[in-house]
């Protein structure tokens, strides 16, 4: 029997009606619950069992994606029924895509926007998935804590929610995007370039529509985009795809359907104009980040620095020089090919990736500022220093809406280099670019729409909570500083991604298992590394500060609630568990 590679393999053997065994390691046993198959034996290494070949075309969707959530998969083999012998294809690392003139990025993108075969529905076109997408993905209890100003009381628990939650007007266009690309191709193969968003359950649902992920190759980072061919649906994610991504599918004849946030693509514009000026872009952000790769895709010279000690660091580089090497090895992997330090570091323009922290992104571009005028002086400065306000309204607004939960304000990123530039150069009438800040966000009143009414916020909103419960993916940069601002203002706080971590098995166990910030997200993502406390709700009255992620549906918010309110009247001897 011909045995497809599981990487892409759609149709798993011949007809239906024929059985197949799948072999499976123990590694493979969370997956298994997908389909509702046995779990492999505690201790055993394979583990087989009769399956149709729809249901094993449906396991090698749902493995293929799971291998990229866990990184744990190690084979997938499909044998006649009953036989002993494996047949088992391992896959070799996929073929690179051919890397785009970084001086013609832009008209590659602008092609693309043009072509017949791109497709970017309208809030109109999506007013059906939008909809649905309401059904499936909002809360009544969400909705009615709004409208009782974010509190909500109920027994012994107040639950305070932060101003600004859960899902952003981007998050929601893409989601409802991808659902109206289902609808508007239906009998089409539909591939996605990565996650759609950092949330497993919308993910999950994506791949139960059909849907298939491009698998990454782990120690290359490669996508296999040679499942690809003409005439498929590709969708690109809401924080992008590279300009190479971009020009590969056009030469295929893809069909593309972009889900890509404005507001990453503005980030895109900025790159593109300091490339124009002929200045190295210094990107704040993940190096290995979806965004982060995609926004130096349209670079032709970068650094990607990740908080304010590489700042720092290639900011002392910029005044005083350093050692040449331990520059490179020290940003290795987070600058563009060929990049010397000596030269491209003369002119640069900052930009950064939508989810971090707006006060370190804000400091940082302060920094470089401050660093070129002592370098080349205030007169100059426009030829060495270009900056354009890229923070994420939404990002900034759920980071503001934790400290106003708080009834505290950020305390900013210090930085001691900047600390002395600033009292240098005291004298000097500078209006820093890298300060200035919107004063009102779009994206705001989008949400409010999407979300439903607030009632009046009452008085004793801000203040102390007993712990804070934050909701949404481990991988979501967004998510994860919501929980720094919580260990910041000396907080506890509990990260889960679902209600499933919540209560143990009978649902009403007074535990949590959570994703402490020490655990590295791909360690989390494989299921390791997760802490379980006990008794983590009190009896008494409990004040339980509530947030989600933007790539985090209310639906779960409330399933998460609901849960800890089961707990509660148990702890507090209303309930006796059953």
């Amino acid at each position: 029997m011909h045995v497809p590679s599981w990487r892409g393999a759609l149709a798993v053997g011949p007809a239906a009606s024929t059985r197949h065994g799948v072999v499976l390691s123990t590694w493979e046993a969370p997956l298994l619950s997908h389909i509702g198959a046995p779990a492999p034996l505690q201790g055993e290494w394979c583990y087989k069992w009769a399956i149709s070949s729809t249901v094993a075309a449906t396991l090698a969707g749902i493995m293929q994606y799971g291998r990229r959530r866990t990184r744990q998969l190690r084979q997938l083999a499909i044998c006649s029924a009953g036989s002993v012998t494996e047949h088992v294809q391992v896959a070799s690392a996929p073929e690179p895509i051919t890397k785009v003139d970084r001086t013609k990025t832009d008209k590659v993108r602008k092609g693309m926007y043009r072509s017949n075969d791109y497709y970017k529905f309208s809030r109109s076109d999506m007013a059906n998935s939008l909809d649905k997408l309401k059904e499936v993905a909002g809360s009544s209890l969400l909705s009615k804590i709004r409208l009782d100003g974010f509190v909500y009381r109920e027994g012994n628990i107040t639950y305070v929610l932060a101003q600004s939650y859960g899902f952003c007007w981007g998050v929601e266009r893409a989601i409802a995007i991808a659902h109206e690309a289902r609808a508007f191709f239906p009998e089409k193969q539909i591939w996605c370039t990565n996650e759609i968003i950092h949330n497993p359950v919308v993910n999950d649902d994506l791949i139960k529509r059909g849907m298939r992920f491009i698998e990454q190759d782990k120690q290359t980072g490669r996508k296999d985009f040679s499942v690809v061919k003409s005439g498929d649906v590709v969708v690109l994610p809401a924080f992008g795809a590279s300009v190479d991504e971009m020009a590969f599918l056009q030469e295929k004849k893809a069909k593309i359907v972009d889900t890509t946030c404005p507001w990453v693509a503005r980030v895109w514009g900025a790159v593109e104009t300091a490339k124009r000026k002929g200045h190295t872009s210094i990107v704040h952000g993940k190096y290995k980040h979806e965004e982060t790769v995609a926004t130096t895709s349209f670079a032709a010279k970068y650094l990607v620095v990740s908080n304010i000690r590489d700042a720092e660091y290639v900011c002392n580089y910029i005044l005083e020089k350093g050692e040449k090497l331990e520059f490179l090895e020290r940003f290795k992997g987070a600058y563009s090919e060929g990049f010397d330090p000596d030269a491209d570091l003369e002119s640069i323009g900052m930009a950064n990736q939508t989810t971090m922290m707006k006060d370190e992104t804000m400091m940082i571009g302060k920094l470089f500022e401050r660093t070129m005028i002592r370098k080349y002086g205030p007169d100059k400065l426009k030829e060495h220093f270009l900056t354009s306000n890229t923070i994420c309204d939404a990002t900034q607004d759920r980071q503001n809406a934790m400290y106003k939960m708080f009834g505290s304000s950020a305390s900013g990123k210090n930085s001691a280099l900047y600390t002395t530039l600033e009292q240098e150069q005291a004298q000097m009438e500078i209006d820093l670019a890298s300060a200035k800040v919107k004063a009102d966000t779009s994206s705001a009143a989008m949400e409010n729409k999407m979300k439903g009414p607030v009632g009046p916020v009452p008085n004793d909103y801000s203040g102390r909570v007993d712990f804070v419960l934050i909701i949404g993916g481990y991988n979501s940069s967004n998510t994860t500083h919501l929980v720094e601002i919580c260990e910041e203002q000396e907080v506890t706080v509990y990260h889960v991604d679902d209600a499933s971590k919540i209560g143990g098995a009978s649902g009403v166990e007074n535990t949590i298992k959570h994703k402490p910030l020490v655990t590295p997200v791909s360690v989390a993502m494989a299921g390791e590394g997760l802490e379980l406390s006990k008794s983590f709700v009190a009896p008494g009255a409990l004040r339980i500060g509530v947030s989600s992620g933007a790539s985090t549906p209310d639906n779960i918010v409330e399933e998460c609630l609901k849960k800890i309110l089961a707990i509660k009247q148990v702890v507090d001897g209303q309930v006796v568990p059953g």
